[in-house]
């Protein structure tokens, strides 16, 4: 019996070793990702839907807590398709800090928290706009995409905060 279990042992190993590339995180996954999330912001900052639509899954689900008027906290959600609609006309210097000059290079800092098995989790932030994304991406089909984002605000400077 233990001669069957060593070799189904010994078996298990080599079958993982042999698929891990199935399963591995490369560098180029690494960069992939970072691209795909500075799509996404960059694309906001410059109007550019065609950035912002390569970044996204069709399936996205982009969400945050609101308050409606009776201060109940319930998820806002908005759809890939929307936000793709937005990006053209949309005015995102709204969501500028307020002592943010308009004019100042964006920096976008992504954080890759971890990527596993084709899923990675990463937050971005920038030194112009006055929120926080935690952003979930899939690899499909070799393409980096993102399906969820769960996004708040960091402060209450901006324009779009304080329009009466």
């Amino acid at each position: 019996m233990k001669k069957i279990m060593k070799s189904f042992y010994l078996f298990a190993v080599l079958l993982l070793f042999h698929n891990s590339h199935l399963f591995a995180q490369t560098q180029n996954d690494s960069l992939q990702i970072r691209e795909t999330v500075l799509n996404y912001i960059e694309g906001m900052e410059t109007n550019d839907p065609k950035r912002i639509e390569k970044a996204m899954h069709p399936d996205l689900a982009k969400r945050t807590i609101a308050k409606n008027k009776e201060g109940i906290e319930y998820p806002a959600n908005m759809t890939a398709a929307s936000l793709i609609g937005y990006a053209k006309d949309f005015d995102y210097t709204l969501f500028y800090k307020g002592d943010v000059d308009p004019k100042e290079p964006l920096r976008s800092d992504v954080t890759i928290y971890d990527i596993s098995n084709g899923i990675a989790s990463v937050k971005a932030a920038t030194n112009k706009f006055e929120f926080v994304d935690y952003i979930h991406l899939g690899k499909l089909d070799g393409e980096w995409k993102i399906i969820n984002i769960l996004w708040a605000w960091t402060g209450s400077t901006n324009k779009w905060m304080n329009r009466k």
